[in-house]
Parts: structure tokens; sequence; C-alpha cells
């Protein structure tokens, strides 16, 4: 806090003023080795692979339930060991009961797919509720699907398809919010954008159309929501004008719903962004390094996001962080969460939110010539963070790793996740986009 001015004049009041200025001075000092103190006992696991150490293991998301019980759910390439009827790619889980430490083996979500369109399941999403139940969401052939445990991830439902009310085409990315027993999974087919709404804990589900004009953007991309105390709640997407060949500017934005999803409102984070660069070295994708933001919430329902974008076209991203304590109405200037890098790439976000003004958040980002996860926390909305914390390490035995870091970002995006007392991370690593890559994990402690 700014100390009043002082007077011009008065002996009394500049002894008083002084006096007053050099608590302030001492106060901000504490309060400055207080955080470099907090910050410094912060360190992460050596990290573990998750998975095949073979490989092929694709883009994780993690969830834990602060009772000990870490899920990390990704898709497999390849056979999997033991399934002879599994897709390729499958949709796999594994699962820790000592909050990380150790691991059970890999298994299958779904080792039966159904259907002649059921050949891949890929764009895994998990979260835990407060009771301990276990929910998945992913894509599986043309369509998005859902499953859910309440046995701690031992078995999980039969899929059901949350688009099975929309007209038939095929779904691409996978949202999921949940909240006690309410349920919402955003996908896209297209230029059109879906969420669709369950009340009963995944029993049925009725998908509504975001966006009215489906004209406004070539190809919408969603990368998970939250749902806040109040029962509102915020998926995130990144609008794309120009598909194909990923020119012309793109827009980050929130839909929120107040009524159980039932009608939807845009909120807009960020327009105009310039496309992200290419990275046809490592055979990727048109727009794999393109914007992309993710959302977190708090225990007071402060919204936190945070995206990656360049500030040319095709320019180094940078990763963008912003926050709102009015639902999403106005946001905080947007600034950059990593220290410099140069030219380097900041890229993947991942978020997650804890207590009132807790904020977790980690990205991928190329500063010593390789890239790297990293992770900070603030614990007053984002006005002060933590060190930069890098979570990935050098492993022997993966020829993709040197000391460095690691040759390319496996997966379109990874996951974090609070337990109340420590920070979880999952998140892809490999030679390039064709791979075989690894999924790693590492928590705080």
């Amino acid at each position: 806090m700014d100390p009043a001015p002082f007077p011009p004049r008065g002996n009394r009041i500049r002894r008083v003023a002084s006096a007053f200025f050099a608590i302030v001075v001492s106060l901000l000092m504490l309060s400055v080795t207080s955080a470099a103190a907090a910050s410094a006992t912060i360190s992460f696991s050596t990290p573990q692979v998750i998975g095949f150490v073979k490989g092929d293991d694709w883009e994780p998301d993690v969830a834990a339930d602060g009772r000990g019980n870490v899920y990390v759910a990704w898709a497999h390439f390849g056979d999997v060991r033991g399934c002879d009827t599994c897709s390729d790619p499958a949709a796999l889980l594994q699962v820790s009961r000592d909050g990380g430490r150790s691991w059970g083996a890999p298994k299958p979500l779904n080792p039966f797919p159904e259907g002649v369109d059921a050949t891949y399941q890929i764009d895994l999403q998990v979260k835990v509720n407060a009771a301990g139940s276990v929910f998945v969401a992913y894509l599986e052939g043309k369509d998005t699907v859902f499953q859910r445990s309440d046995n701690l991830g031992r078995t999980f439902t039969r899929p059901i398809a949350v688009n099975a009310d929309v007209k038939n085409s095929w779904t691409d990315k996978v949202g999921l919010a949940v909240r006690g027993e309410d349920v919402y999974v955003s996908y896209s087919i297209a230029q059109r954008f879906f969420v669709s709404a369950s009340h009963d804990g995944g029993e049925t589900f009725r998908s509504t159309q975001v966006n009215a004009r489906s004209s406004d953007y070539s190809w919408t991309l969603t990368s998970g929501g939250v749902v806040d105390s109040k029962g509102n709640v915020y998926f995130s997407w990144v609008g794309i004008h120009q598909s194909g060949n990923a020119l012309g500017p793109q827009d980050v934005f929130l839909t929120k719903s107040s009524d159980d999803g039932r009608t939807w409102s845009f909120l807009n984070v960020d327009l105009g962004l310039p496309p992200g660069p290419g990275c046809l070295e490592f055979s990727c994708a048109w727009d794999f390094w393109g914007p992309q933001m993710v959302v977190g919430v708090d225990a007071a329902d402060r919204l936190y996001v945070l995206y990656n974008a360049g500030e040319t076209d095709r320019g180094p991203p940078r990763m963008w962080y912003r926050s709102s304590a009015d639902g999403g109405t106005a946001w905080t200037v947007r600034v950059t969460i990593h220290s410099s890098i140069g030219d380097r790439f900041a890229l993947f976000p991942a978020i997650v939110g804890g207590r009132s003004g807790e904020v977790h958040v980690s990205w991928m980002d190329d500063r010593t010539g390789r890239f790297n996860t990293w992770y900070r926390t603030s614990t007053d909305g984002g006005r002060t963070w933590s060190a930069e914390i890098q979570v990935s390490q050098f492993v022997v035995g993966f020829k993709y790793k040197n000391a460095n870091g690691f040759e390319f970002t496996y997966g379109d995006y990874y996951g974090i996740a609070w337990d109340g007392r420590n920070a979880h991370i999952a998140w892809g690593e490999g030679p390039d986009y064709v791979g075989p890559g690894n999924v790693w994990y590492a928590r705080s402690g």
C-alpha cells in the first residue's frame, strides 16, 4: 500500500512521517523476505514416467482429491499390453493412492469400444468432485464421451456420448467441469461449439449450441472449464478466423452460464491475437503453437486465465496472465507470468485455483535452448508470485532429454491439480510431434 503524501514542512510531522515510512519499509521488506522464503521452500519431486517407458503416451491431464488419490489420464498410441480389443490410440488411466509417490499399473478406460467409428480415443480430461467420484471425458471416434467412477477409479461406467442429441458429425477437443453431481462437457463441431450439461451425475446429458452464428469463426477449440461456488460455469476457448493455415487474428474468450448450462454469454479476454509460429521442423499440425487459454477459479470465486500469444504475427509466444474479481466483466491488465526469455517460446498453459487469492500456474518454454516445464504460485491473486521453478528434469535413458531439457512439447495441452497441500503436474515430452514420447509426473512437497 502506498503511504499518504507527506506535508512539505513541519518538523514533528516530518519525524512522524519518517517513522511511519520506516515502518512501512520494514513491513514491505518483511513481506518480500517472507515471500522469498516461502518460494524457497517449494520444490518438486523427481519426475516419474506415467504409462510406458517406451511410450507412446500423449497429452495428459491430472486430478487429485486431497485424500491421497491422484489420477492421470492420457492417450496411448500403439498396442496396450494385455488388451487386444483396445483402440489405437487408447484412453488410459493410472492411479496413485499415496499422493503421487507410487503408482499402480496403467489401465484402459474403455477396452471394448463399440461402433465402426470408435477407432481412437484421445483428448482426455479428468476431474474429481468433493465426494471423491472421478469423472473423465474424451474423444472416441466421432463422439465426445463421458465416464465416471464411484470407487476411486477401480471401475468406470460405460461411456455415454454427450453429443448424442446433436446432428451426427465429428466432434473435436474436450473440456470438462464438475461440481457435485453437476457435470459440463464442452466440445466443438467445426464452426459450431457446444456445452453438454448433466445434473444427475452424468446419467443423462443435454447439449446447447453456445454460438448463435457459426460464421464468426472458421474453427473453435476448447481447453477446459470450471464451476464456481455459486454454480456459474466457465469454459475457455480460442476462436480461429482462418483455419487450415492459421493465418489471421485469433481470439481467446470465456463462455459463462448462470442457469445450469441452458444459456451462455461471452466474456472476451483478448481479441485479435497474432497467429502462432509454425513448427514444421517438428512435423507439427497447423496452429499447434497458436494461442491457447485455460481458466481457473479460487474459493472466493475469483477467475484466473493463462494464455500464450505472440506480439507479432508468428512471433515468439509469451505466457500472459489476467484475473477478474467480478465474474469476468472486468479483467486486470495482462502481464507475462515468466521472466524475460528473449526470443524464446512460452507455450501450453496450465492453471488451477485454490484458497481465496491462491492460484497455481504452469507452462513450457525453451529459454535454455530446449523445452522445460515451469511452475509459479501466488497467494494474493497474482499481485506477487513465487520464484519460477523448473519442474522437468534430466533423466537418463530418454534420447530426447539432455541437461538443458527435452526436445519437444508432446501433446496439445497438459494438466495441473491442487489438493489443498500439493500441486500435481502431468505433462508430455518427446523428440517431435510424431514421437514416440512419454507422459511425466511430479508433485510439489
